[in-house]
């Protein structure tokens, strides 16, 4: 059982400095090969590049810009313009998976009408996405602790909604942590969702620490993402409980 791993650099490798180009040295030393961040909204593309290749790392996902109030039609249009700028530098990076947030949900409609709503959206970009020949990862987070007030709080929800677009560009982003904290048991999500996986995130729970800082059973749960034919690349986005290397080393020893 082996995994490549990803490090989201937002949240580690601090001890590097402030700037994405430094801590993606620092990973690299740490024998990571592929990386992810946030948005590259406000960021200087072209010194991100340069980084990308003189580290030899590769960029797996970056996240669009989560403020979008999806379930309001009228922001759609807006949502696409900044999707496509969005998707424009993620491949100039050499990155084709684009995380799209769900948005706030509301509680005067009807949950199943919000879920339709943003389907709208997210089928609206499909064009953009063929034409730069990217994916759409649809991340559900927890609203008990990191991220409350979201449309996608339970794994259903962006499944749902991948349902109702049914295209090919359109996979779900699965994070194990967001899932734990909600109340859901990854032994029975993951087998029911697997056909839509299109990236898998961990960290451990409770406190998003490293792999191995609290309760999860790694091995066990290792197995599990293996058992449902996953292969791709393992993101870690934990905020690490020790200086990052040394953190990550345990789950470098059980992807190995």
């Amino acid at each position: 059982m082996s995994f490549e791993l990803s490090v989201n650099l937002e949240y580690m490798f601090h001890e590097a400095g402030e700037r994405l180009e430094d801590r993606m040295a620092a990973a690299a030393a740490a024998g990571f090969t592929k990386v992810e961040i946030f948005t590259t909204g406000n960021r200087d593309v072209p010194s991100l590049k340069a980084a990308l290749g003189a580290s030899g790392c590769q960029l797996i996902s970056v996240v669009t810009d989560p403020r979008h109030r999806l379930i309001e039609r009228d922001t759609h249009e807006a949502f696409r313009e900044m999707f496509r700028i969005a998707a424009q530098e993620a491949v100039e990076l050499g990155c084709r998976n684009l995380v799209v947030p769900s948005g706030p949900a509301v509680p005067y409609m009807r949950r199943p009408m919000q879920l339709e709503i943003v389907a709208e959206a997210m089928a609206s970009l499909l064009p953009i996405a063929e034409e730069l020949d990217v994916t759409i990862l649809l991340e559900p987070v927890n609203t008990r602790h990191d991220h409350p007030g979201v449309l996608f709080s339970m794994t259903e929800d962006a499944v749902k909604v991948a349902e109702m677009v049914n295209s090919p560009r359109v996979r779900l982003l699965y994070d194990m942590y967001h899932s734990i904290t909600e109340g859901e048991d990854p032994t029975v999500i993951l087998p029911a969702v697997a056909q839509w996986l299109g990236h898998v995130q961990i960290a451990d729970a409770p406190g998003r620490g490293e792999p191995g800082s609290a309760k999860v059973d790694w091995p066990a749960m290792l197995r599990l993402i293996a058992s449902v034919g996953y292969t791709g690349p393992i993101g870690i986005e934990c905020s690490p409980t020790r200086p990052t290397a040394e953190a990550l080393a345990y789950i470098q020893q059980l992807c190995a």
